[in-house]
């Protein structure tokens, strides 16, 4: 795991410590990770390393509630400061996610710039239950810098890459220079055409019937 001083440093430096609301790049991976979402609402979502609630208070627009599992108690801090208005929707756990794991299952799991903190042993068990979520129904959306950052053990593409070894390929997503966004559906999910009637399914004949 990344030296958990590294997190004080930066949280002591700003309310806003990695620029999530002053940088054009973060509202924009934001909108295109919300956009990016196959199913027009959740009921039950769970966000991993929610640090100041950017992007949780965006997920909100698509996702019932959110169970926000968060490292520093400053980032829930202040997480819960911009969302009170919807604090009867979202739940807050101060948690290490070398030894967290969950209590019970999600529609939706969000992975945002998070994974790649984690050395070998944590980052494995938590793509083992990753899994067990996505095999219970779970989409999974991971969303992963690409540029090196000394304090990352793992490259973002070296997370997907593991993340495709458990879950299968992605079923969409977004990838540019900077940023890899990937969605994976559980499986047997059709597409979302399909699902809204504008496109024929893989099970329907050739005329659709």
């Amino acid at each position: 795991m990344t030296d958990p001083a590294y997190f004080e440093r930066m949280y002591a430096r700003s309310d806003d410590p990695w620029g999530f609301d002053d940088h054009f790049y973060e509202r924009r991976k934001r909108e295109l990770t919300v956009a990016a979402l196959p199913r027009a609402r959740f009921v039950s979502a769970l966000e991993l390393g929610s640090s100041t609630g950017a992007l949780t208070e965006q997920l909100l627009a698509r996702v019932d509630r959110i169970h926000c599992v968060e490292l520093h108690p400053r980032g829930v801090e202040i997480a819960r400061r911009r969302l009170v208005a919807d604090s009867d929707r979202v739940r807050f756990e101060v948690a290490d996610l070398i030894t967290w794991t969950p209590g019970e299952t999600y529609d939706l799991v969000v992975a945002s710039e998070v994974l790649y903190y984690l050395d070998a042993e944590p980052l494995a068990r938590a793509l083992g239950w990753i899994r067990d979520q996505h095999l219970a129904g779970a989409t999974v959306v991971a969303v992963d810098w690409r540029h090196p950052v000394d304090e990352h053990r793992w490259s973002g593409d070296e997370i997907h890459r593991r993340l495709t070894e458990v879950l299968s390929t992605a079923s969409g997503g977004y990838r540019d220079t900077d940023v890899t966004i990937e969605i994976f559906e559980p499986a047997g999910v059709e597409s979302v055409a399909v699902r809204d009637g504008l496109a024929p399914s893989a099970t329907d004949g050739p005329s659709g019937e």
